[in-house]
């Protein structure tokens, strides 16, 4: 999920040689600027993949879609949550945007992000069910704020209105659970970033702790595929690891329901994606608001 992007770098620094299957991977886009920019923003594509257990994780779909921007020079930080039943043209033709990696590997999902947000992703991150629950085994515990109750799908879990403290398999329970919201996607969408802010103040909190990056670090390192230079893991983990989570802005691509082919998609609000990628792209404010409506 897209929290887990905060724990991949930190496992770069270890050298690879790993022979389980890719659970973790980091890849730079073609077209983008160098990682190892010191100013600017830094785009990376967080995405959750469906993926089974053994199987490599450009082979499924994609569950959770969050592109999260990160200033080097104000340490801020912007989460913008996709939908995975976004309707969007695809090169092989109209499909839903959980389908574009797959089709097109890390560069076909960024292309589809730069065609709905005016956003070039620099670098493309992808994690699945197992990949998350080894490292959220060793971040350990984290506090999540629910504006509602609900129970999970998967698990049982319940999660109720306020603080909830969740481990590594609860938390997987509730970024996965659509079915009992009353936005359904989008409300899923909202937990990702919300579980994306607790990981992130659970690793501010305890990188004091006597051995605690390395395990995160070891975590990760497992069945993990990149093509980023040390020096170029270096600065991620630098930029990531500064932010605070007060000075982080996140909003939800919103649209309306519909039907195609016989499954449930969603056709975007382009004018609101549109508007919120260029008041985002430079230095990752949302200073309009998501303009969705909300006020």
């Amino acid at each position: 999920m897209a929290q887990m992007l905060l724990l991949a770098g930190a496992a770069l620094l270890v050298p690879a040689g790993s022979v389980h299957p890719t659970t973790l991977s980091l890849t730079t886009v073609t077209t983008a600027k160098s990682v190892d920019a010191g100013d600017g923003v830094l785009w990376v594509l967080a995405l959750g993949s469906e993926a089974g257990p053994g199987q490599d994780v450009m082979t499924g779909r994609t569950d959770a879609i969050q592109l999260i921007g990160v200033s080097w020079e104000t340490r801020r930080a912007v989460a913008i949550g996709l939908p995975r039943d976004l309707w969007v043209e695809l090169p092989s033709g109209r499909a839903r945007i959980n389908e574009a990696l797959a089709e097109g590997g890390p560069d076909g999902a960024a292309r589809e992000v730069d065609d709905l947000l005016g956003i070039t992703p620099d670098v493309v991150m992808v994690t699945a069910a197992d990949g998350f629950l080894s490292m959220m085994g060793a971040v350990g515990d984290v506090r999540v704020d629910s504006p509602i109750g609900f129970t999970t799908e998967e698990g049982g879990v319940r999660v109720r209105r306020g603080t909830n403290t969740l481990d590594a398999r609860q938390a997987l329970a509730y970024a996965t659970t659509r079915e009992g919201l009353p936005a359904g996607d989008f409300d899923r969408a909202a937990n990702h970033q919300r579980l994306l802010l607790a990981t992130l103040a659970r690793l501010r909190a305890a990188e004091d702790e006597v051995g605690f990056m390395e395990r995160v670090a070891l975590a990760a390192l497992e069945g993990i595929d990149t093509d980023l230079s040390p020096s170029a893991a270096y600065r991620l983990v630098q930029a990531l690891t500064t932010i605070d989570p007060a000075r982080t802005d996140a909003c939800i691509i919103r649209g309306d329901f519909g039907v195609e082919f016989g499954a449930d998609v969603v056709y975007p609000d382009e004018e609101q994606a549109r508007a919120v990628g260029a008041d985002a792209r430079d230095d990752v404010r949302l200073q309009g608001g998501c303009r969705d409506g909300s006020g």
